[in-house]
Order: C-alpha cells, then sequence, then structure tokens
C-alpha cells in the first residue's frame, strides 16, 4: 500500500512540538509495515516555507534546519511528479471543490487519487474541508 503525506505530518515528524509523538508512531507503523510513503514533488518548497517560519519565529535554530533535511530525507519519501497534462486539470477542479485560492494542498489530494489512496495530514481543517466535499483526506490522530 501506498501513503500519501503532506508537509504538516512531516513537519510533525522532524521538529518537536506536542503533534511529533502521534505523527511518529503512525508513519513508523507505516514503514515498519512497507508502506510507501509519497507526496507531491511540491512538499520541499512547503517544508521550506515552514522551517524558514520556525526560524523567523525563533522556534527554531539556522544551524538545526541541516539536520531537519537529513531527517526528512531518511524517511525515503517518494516525490512523485506534476504531470501537467494529467494533473493539472483535476488539481485546479479540486482546488475549486475546496474553494481554495491556492492548489498545493490540491496536489497532494491529486496524488492520493492517482495511486488509490488518502493524504494524510495534520490540518485539521483542511481534513475537514476535504471530507465534506468527499475528498481522500485523514487526520492523523
Amino acid at each position: 500500500m501506498t501513503i500519501v503525506v503532506d508537509a504538516s505530518a512531516i513537519i510533525a515528524l522532524v521538529v518537536a512540538d506536542e503533534r511529533q509523538g502521534p505523527a511518529r508512531a503512525l508513519v513508523e507503523s507505516w514503514l515498519d509495515a512497507g508502506e510507501g510513503l509519497h507526496a507531491p514533488a511540491v512538499l520541499p518548497y512547503e517544508v521550506a516555507n515552514v522551517l524558514a517560519r520556525l526560524v523567523s519565529a525563533g522556534e527554531l535554530r539556522l544551524d538545526d534546519v541541516g539536520e531537519v533535511w537529513e531527517d526528512i530525507a531518511a524517511l525515503g519519501l517518494v516525490l512523485d511528479p506534476f504531470d501537467l497534462v494529467g494533473d493539472g486539470p483535476e488539481v485546479a477542479a479540486i482546488t475549486a471543490r475546496l474553494r481554495r485560492r491556492h492548489a498545493t494542498d490540491s496536489t497532494h489530494v491529486r496524488l492520493a487519487r492517482r495511486l488509490g489512496t488518502a493524504v494524510w495530514t495534520l490540518d485539521r481543517a483542511s481534513a475537514r474541508n476535504a471530507a465534506a466535499v468527499g475528498l481522500p483526506v485523514r487526520l492523523v490522530p
């Protein structure tokens, strides 16, 4: 089986806060079961944005950012490319259904649909909004 994870789940794995334990337990169970962890190729840019915000807010030291990237690389994430013709129209449609201005979250949903699985997130609003329109998004407990 394959799992699609979003940036919130990845950040929770590598930056210590109250969400790290549940996220780490879930991801470790997937890895132990031989599940493949996938994300759209946009994920590193999303993660970089979050890490930059954490550094700016003083919640993460710039000197620690390299180690965070090493931890992420150790997960063995598969970054799936975006197909302009195959993915573009559906990402736009998903974004419209979610009534969003930005399509980043929709790339995760499109990938999950293509792989026949769900997106796992810690973003409650994203999970709630996607579930309301029948999209495969699950909340990390």
